[in-house]
């Protein structure tokens, strides 16, 4: 698993969207766990691709987030798209959630979507160089697991 790009994922979004991490964790499972945490926490009987907790308030983040890799690799094919590059995407939305995107809506969804592409473009065309100490600040408080 990619442990750099997706920390630069969730940094370039952090650092984008104004907010800067106090404790973040990324969490990469399995179907198996993240149902357990769908049954738990929002009595859901079946696997997602991702839940995320947002902990505090405010502009500086304390939250954490779960992905199941399985769903990732099944929706990678379904999208017909890679592995990483749909680990990324999950990673990106996941990380929105954090800083205050939902996706219950349609409209929502839309503007969500629109994010993860910008995003994706982003990490993949741009240089993180001109970001480079700015989205690195305080990257020490996001662990991926």
């Amino acid at each position: 698993m990619p442990k750099k790009a997706l920390k630069s994922a969730i940094a370039a979004v952090l650092y984008e969207e104004q907010h800067t991490p106090l404790m973040i964790s990324a969490v990469y499972c399995g179907d198996r766990f993240i149902k357990k945490i769908n049954q738990q926490y929002l009595q859901h009987d079946y696997a997602t691709d991702t839940i995320s907790f947002r902990l505090n308030e405010g502009s500086a983040v304390e939250g954490e987030f779960y992905i199941s890799l399985d769903t990732v690799r099944r929706n990678a094919r379904r999208y017909r798209q890679s592995f990483i590059a749909e680990l990324l995407r999950v990673t990106i939305h996941s990380t929105l959630h954090l800083v205050g995107y939902n996706d219950e809506t349609d409209s929502q969804r839309s503007l969500m979507t629109e994010k993860e592409d910008y995003y994706l473009a982003l990490l993949c065309t741009t240089s993180l160089k001109r970001y480079a100490k700015s989205i690195t600040a305080g990257m020490e408080h996001v662990k991926v697991k």
